[in-house]
Formats: C-alpha cells, sequence, structure tokens
C-alpha cells in the first residue's frame, strides 16, 4: 500500500514537472541571476529599496508584455503598442490641461485612444489581410507621428496633479509599494484566468497552433484576433498613463525603450514567435528579469553598458532552453509514434 502511493506521489510530480517544466526553468534562471548578484553585492541586494526600486520600474514593461503575450500565442505581432503608450498618455494629459483637473474623464479617453488604435491594427490584419508585423510598423510610425505633431517635440508637465485621487489611484504607495505594481499582478491574474480558465483562452491556443483547424471547429478567427489587438491597445495605453503618472511629466518620446523590453519579456518567459504555446507567468517573470538585470549590473559597480550585453547572454540562454525543450518533445512524439507502428505490424 505505502509503496503504491509513493508510486503515484512520483508519477504525479513527474507529471507536473513535465506539464510546468519551461516555468520552472525559467524561474530557475531568475534566481540564478538573483543569487550572482547577490554574492558580487549583499548589501545592495539586502536592501528593501532595491526592491522598491524595481517594483516602481517594472510594470512598465511588464504590462504590454501581458496582452502582448496573447498576440503572439495567437501567432500574430504587434510592435506599435510603444506608440499607443505615448498616445493614450497624450489624450489623458491633454484632458487634464483643458480641464484644468485631475479628471478621471482624462483616463477614460486615454484608454479609449487605445481602443480606437488597437482595433485599427485588427481590421489592418484580418480585414485587409496585412501581415501583422508590417500594419503595426505602419501604425507605430502613424501614432509616434500624431504625438510628435501635436506636442512639436515638449514635454508636458504634470507635477501639480500629484496627491490627487487619480494620481494615488494609479500610481500611488501602499506601504511603499506602488499601486501600479499591484494593478500589473492584478491584471496578470485575469489574463491567466482568461488564458487558462476560459473558452477563450484555449480558442487563443488554437488560432496559433493551427489556424485552419480553428476555422474547422467553427472559431471566429477574425473575432478573436481584433478582440486581442483591441484589449492590446487598451493595455499599452493604461501603461503609458501610468509611466507618465509616475514622473509626472508627458514625453513625446514614451513606450520607446519598452517596446524591445517588452517583446524580449514575453521571449525569454517561454512564447516563440511561432505561436500556438506561451505562458503569462512565463512573461511576468520574464520582465523581471530583464529589469532585475539593469539593477544588478548598476549594483555591480560595473558601467551601464553591460547592461545589453547581459540582456543578450539570458535571452539567447532562454530561448536555447526552450529550443531543448522543443527537440525533446519532438523526439517523444516520434519515438510513440514508431513504437506505435511496431505494435501495429505484431
Amino acid at each position: 500500500m505505502i509503496e503504491s502511493y509513493k508510486d503515484a506521489g512520483a508519477a504525479r510530480l513527474i507529471k507536473i514537472l513535465s506539464e510546468y517544466k519551461l516555468q520552472i526553468i525559467i524561474t530557475a534562471i531568475f534566481l540564478s541571476l538573483w543569487l550572482v548578484f547577490y554574492i558580487i553585492n549583499p548589501p545592495a541586494l539586502s536592501n528593501v529599496f532595491t526592491y522598491y526600486s524595481i517594483a516602481s520600474v517594472a510594470p512598465f514593461t511588464v504590462l504590454p508584455a501581458l496582452s502582448l503575450t496573447l498576440i503572439i500565442i495567437a501567432g500574430e505581432i504587434d510592435l506599435s503598442f510603444s506608440s499607443i503608450m505615448a498616445l493614450g498618455a497624450l489624450i489623458t494629459a491633454l484632458t487634464w490641461q483643458a480641464l484644468g483637473e485631475a479628471s478621471p474623464l482624462g483616463v477614460i479617453l486615454g484608454l479609449l485612444a487605445g481602443l480606437g488604435a488597437g482595433l485599427l491594427n485588427g481590421v489592418l490584419v484580418c480585414k485587409l489581410g496585412i501581415p501583422s508585423l508590417i500594419a503595426t510598423i505602419g501604425t507605430m510610425f502613424l501614432w509616434r507621428g500624431v504625438v510628435l505633431v501635436i506636442t512639436q517635440g515638449f514635454s508636458i508637465p504634470l507635477g501639480m496633479y500629484r496627491g490627487s485621487a487619480i494620481f494615488n489611484i494609479l500610481v500611488g504607495r501602499v506601504y511603499g509599494v506602488p499601486v501600479h505594481l499591484l494593478w500589473t499582478i492584478g491584471l496578470a491574474i485575469v489574463f491567466w484566468l482568461i488564458l487558462n480558465k476560459h473558452k477563450f483562452g484555449a480558442y487563443i491556443y488554437y488560432v496559433g497552433d493551427n489556424r485552419t483547424g480553428a476555422q474547422m471547429v467553427g472559431i471566429n478567427i477574425h473575432r478573436v484576433l481584433i478582440s486581442l489587438y483591441a484589449v492590446h491597445g487598451v493595455i499599452a495605453a493604461f501603461a503609458g498613463i501610468i509611466d507618465t503618472l509616475e514622473m509626472a511629466t508627458f514625453w513625446p518620446t514614451l513606450g520607446d525603450i519598452y517596446m524591445l523590453k517588452s517583446v524580449a519579456a514575453v521571449v525569454v518567459g517561454g512564447t516563440p514567435v511561432t505561436g500556438g504555446v506561451g505562458t503569462i507567468y512565463g512573461t511576468f517573470i520574464g520582465g523581471l528579469i530583464l529589469e532585475f538585470i539593469e539593477m544588478g549590473v548598476l549594483t555591480s559597480g560595473v558601467t551601464g553598458f553591460w547592461i545589453q550585453l547581459v540582456h543578450g547572454i539570458v535571452i539567447i540562454i532562454a530561448l536555447a532552453a526552450q529550443g531543448i525543450l522543443r527537440r525533446i518533445e519532438l523526439a517523444k512524439v516520434r519515438l510513440l509514434r514508431i513504437l506505435t507502428e511496431e505494435s501495429e505490424e505484431k
């Protein structure tokens, strides 16, 4: 009896390790980086304010990466979200300037601008048949141009609105913890639930894995993709708004530095650009890894020029691990097929 329980427990453990192996690898990379940086500079990694600093900047990379994960799982891409971040924040800043107060209306209009930009991407990709890479490069330049033309390259100060209710709700502090980190965690949970517990999440995986098969079972592919682009536009605008409020200034170049970082967070987190595979947890940890690298490199006493080098090394290691896992899975499938054919012959 005891032996059977042990066998069942071992089988369950093996199943869990096999199912979540990618998440385990990403977590191991994160913990390894933490250990390396701790050995190099223990005082910095033992200081709670170091983690407060990471918590205050990580959401700007992680937030757009979360919704981008869904688009990449569906087999598409969006490179315009960095400009949509600036567009949403600009609409909010201009509304506050016109009203003379930090009104929730400005945030709502900013989110609606992101929604419209996302819908435009969806229409270009689905209704006009433009490849998503090309379509979103075009809208990236479009919205960045709109922002630059309206602002003429000048920033918009928002420091006078600090302390207002909307500021505290979006970028305030709760016992020193940035509220926008809590927003990020909450949205990550929502996206995880959608992807893993709702039929729409299954549709996303089907569309990314086998588009023809998804159509045959009755999935409206265009509706799924347009919905994903719309949601991504709203999340990108929200990320731009909280970034602007955290700095208390709108900058016309807002979002530029986050485009490649957010895409890298998705890839490092185990979501291949081929579609059909991916996790929200992996993207969340991937974003933290990239922000942690910046902090760790700077606290190590070397110049900031090393940041991109370490970023590249970590990205290559993560991609190599994903490639190895895919090869192992393919080898298992081939072996199972061979064994099945041999048994049928007998």
